[in-house]
């Protein structure tokens, strides 16, 4: 092949001195003929990443009070000096490393210096996810040489937002603003499916309800119970006896049954997870188009829940029925292929921290699947006007 190549190299420029010769312009033929030579060379698509929108869980945390049940041998005092619901040790390492995996990852494209108009970042108002947001961006974002302002902390405050709780009609769940949204999900848990299978798990549920003290008739009792019991796991406590016969198999399979109604259909999935996804894809637009500001912007995060995970997953239709771990998170990314002269959309999912995420396939596309077809293919779950289709008498579009 190489062989070939310098034989062609040759007589061309033979033949290009030779018709050049006389007019004296050998170097300007000389150049374009390098010219043509090197456009006619495979194009690289290296270098095509464009945007990012990260969709991130928070790390490993305490129990909820809201979440506990009578009987449960872990009181308190166990989780101090935390208290309910706050990141643990162990989850700030995971929200830490996490950060640090997206900098591995993306390190070339979002540079050594951190520019304030590169990142923008939104939280829950929960304490739990607005650290994990303060980690996740102090693993990203290490100060560089010229930012570094302590010798002896490798940290430096970057900002992120958040919306009070009664105002967040972006990453809360829709549950308390969206009417149409939980009449529809009403209707899915009142449905005959639903109520066959809670009835096919009606031992499981005497079971645990005799163990737990506490009424268990919903799939969001145990959804509640699952929660619990995992944020006892990963504190290394010592879980009761009982919840050998049903966890973490049986109970996760039934609070991960929560997670799927509540996607079940495409009204839930464009009221859900819809709303972002709808941002993500205008961001996306607006980056192609030149008219996103900042111009500067490179990547979106998210800090949530497992709910922020599983909605938009199911929005893109890449849902597939179980409970995000701690840190799990979602990427977006848009990406400019020179070999197409066109743009693709390209997610992956980082399931286990510690773990190489895995690229995620929409149905009927490939891995880098164009921008067009993605927008095409998630139509139906991205709302047009989201008060509208709530049917609230409140702005939610604003």
């Amino acid at each position: 092949m190489f062989y070939c190549f310098f034989v062609l190299l040759v007589v061309g420029l033979l033949v290009l001195f030779v018709s050049c010769i006389f007019n004296m312009k050998f170097f300007v033929c000389f150049g374009l003929f390098c010219a043509g030579l090197i456009s006619s060379q495979p194009v690289s698509d290296s270098n095509s990443l464009r945007l990012i929108s990260v969709f991130l869980r928070h790390g490993a945390r305490t129990p909820e009070l809201r979440d506990v049940y009578p009987n449960d041998p872990h009181k308190l005092e166990t989780f101090q000096p935390m208290g309910w619901g706050q990141l643990t040790n162990h989850g700030k390492s995971m929200a830490f490393t996490l950060g640090k995996s997206l900098r591995n990852r993306y390190n070339k494209f979002l540079g050594d210096i951190y520019l304030p108009e590169a990142v923008f970042t939104q939280s829950t108002d929960y304490d739990r996810t607005k650290m994990s947001a303060l980690l996740a961006l102090a693993g990203l974002f290490p100060p560089a040489k010229a930012q570094k302002w302590n010798e002896q902390l490798e940290w430096q405050p970057i900002p992120f937002d958040y919306e009070k709780d009664h105002r967040d009609f972006v990453l809360k769940r829709p549950n308390t603003y969206c009417p149409t949204y939980m009449k529809e999900l009403e209707e899915v848990l009142q449905s005959d499916d639903v109520l066959a299978y809670i009835k096919s798990k009606r031992e499981t549920f005497h079971y645990i309800a005799n163990h737990t003290g506490k009424p268990i008739n919903k799939l969001s009792d145990i959804f509640q119970i699952y929660q619990t019991l995992t944020a006892e796991k990963t504190l290394n406590l010592t879980l009761p006896e009982w919840t050998k016969k049903v966890y973490p198999e049986e109970i996760t399979k039934i609070a991960a049954k929560q997670c799927e109604m509540e996607n079940a259909n495409d009204v839930l999935k464009k009221l859900n997870g819809g709303r972002m996804l709808r941002k993500v894809i205008d961001n996306m637009v607006a980056k192609t188009e030149g008219t996103l500001h900042p111009h500067e912007r490179k990547i979106f995060i998210y800090s949530g829940h497992e709910n922020n995970v599983i909605n938009i997953l199911a929005a893109m239709g890449l849902y597939e029925t179980h409970f995000p771990n701690y840190s799990s998170a979602v990427l977006v990314e848009l990406h400019y292929l020179r070999s197409r002269q066109d743009y693709a959309v390209k997610v992956s999912y980082i399931r286990d921290v510690y773990k190489t995420p895995e690229d995620l396939n929409l149905a009927k596309c490939d891995v880098l699947c164009p921008l067009n077809t993605f927008i095409s293919l998630t139509e139906k779950h991205v709302p047009k006007n989201y008060t509208e289709e709530c049917d609230s008498p409140i702005n939610l579009d604003q």
